[in-house]
């Protein structure tokens, strides 16, 4: 089974340049009580008209509801808002131009309650790749406000899954001339990356979500390089030392610590074996690991 909901392009947006995949709140302004999703589930985001097409999805952890001061303490920046004013804020424009039992009075941040539906590797498409659900004979009319279930095979799964190996990129490298998510697919790269390695640092085991980053072996060069076994889920620390040269993952899966680091709260991680994907496919690329041992400053 699988869902599809419609979805605030600057909740979309907001994430997806974050870097915010897992355990992010799509929140509902009144209480939806959604009771047919289980763990795993997809929910498609049908962004909202004028663009009426599927930006990507993110798989069901659980629901929920909240007061608007237990979600804002509970997910913060994972709600989609910059801050608290701003998640408060919109949970009143929205009730007051949609819900005839709510709208036009203001709420008690502290007594209100939202719908949570928490989702995790939410994968945040480039425009070029949304989707058009009729080309997939899938049906969501304009007047679905919140949530249609589909029983059926879902017609989008085969459009996440490239199982060809990894081939090292030989074209220099693209990024936008943009500050935050400057580099295409990375939306889609960090979902993948989170999914394989079950939302933990392949070295550290954090699991803490604004930790977390997908990085790449052999470094970005285009969209070819957001492959999974192009990627490592790492602490963000553990990320920039990785791309210094001042860690390094050998063909063995073995972790190397440069001895310009003296710290022992990195040098514990020398010698370490990482944690694997459990799936082969997603296994880290030997030939990309190898390609990488060039930069490390032992």
């Amino acid at each position: 089974m699988f869902a599809i909901s419609p979805t605030d392009k600057n909740w979309f947006d907001f994430l997806k340049n974050e870097g915010l995949n897992s355990y992010v709140n799509f929140w509902t302004p009144t209480p939806w009580n959604v009771k047919n999703l289980k763990a795993g589930n997809r929910l498609y985001f049908m962004l909202k008209s004028p663009i009426r097409k599927i930006g990507g999805f993110g798989e069901f952890v659980e629901y929920k509801n909240l007061t608007a001061t237990e979600a804002w303490n509970e997910y913060g920046y994972r709600n989609g808002r910059t801050n608290k004013h701003s998640f408060i804020t919109s949970i009143q424009e929205y009730i007051d131009k949609n819900s005839h039992n709510f709208g036009g009075r203001q709420i008690n941040i502290n007594t209100y309650e939202i719908g949570c539906i928490i989702l995790k590797n939410c994968e945040y498409w480039e425009e070029s790749n949304y989707v058009n659900s009729n080309d997939y004979n899938i049906s969501f009319p304009n007047q679905i406000v919140k949530i249609k279930y589909f029983l059926e095979y879902d017609p989008f799964l085969h459009i996440q899954h490239f199982r060809d190996d990894f081939n090292l990129v030989s074209e220099p490298r693209i990024d936008k001339p943009s500050i935050t998510n400057s580099r295409d697919g990375q939306g889609e790269f960090k979902g993948k990356i989170l999914r394989a390695y079950d939302n933990r640092c392949t070295i550290s085991g954090e699991i803490i979500p604004e930790l977390l980053e997908a990085a790449h072996i052999q470094e970005y060069r285009n969209k070819s390089s957001n492959h999974v076994q192009n990627g490592l889920l790492l602490r963000i620390d553990l990320h920039k030392l990785y791309d210094s040269g001042l860690i390094y993952i050998d063909e063995y899966y073995t972790v190397h610590v440069s001895h310009q680091i003296s710290s022992s709260h990195y040098r514990q991680y020398h010698g370490k074996l990482i944690n694997l994907p459990s799936q082969l496919c997603d296994y880290p690329s030997i030939t990309a690991l190898i390609q990488r041992k060039s930069q490390f400053r032992n």
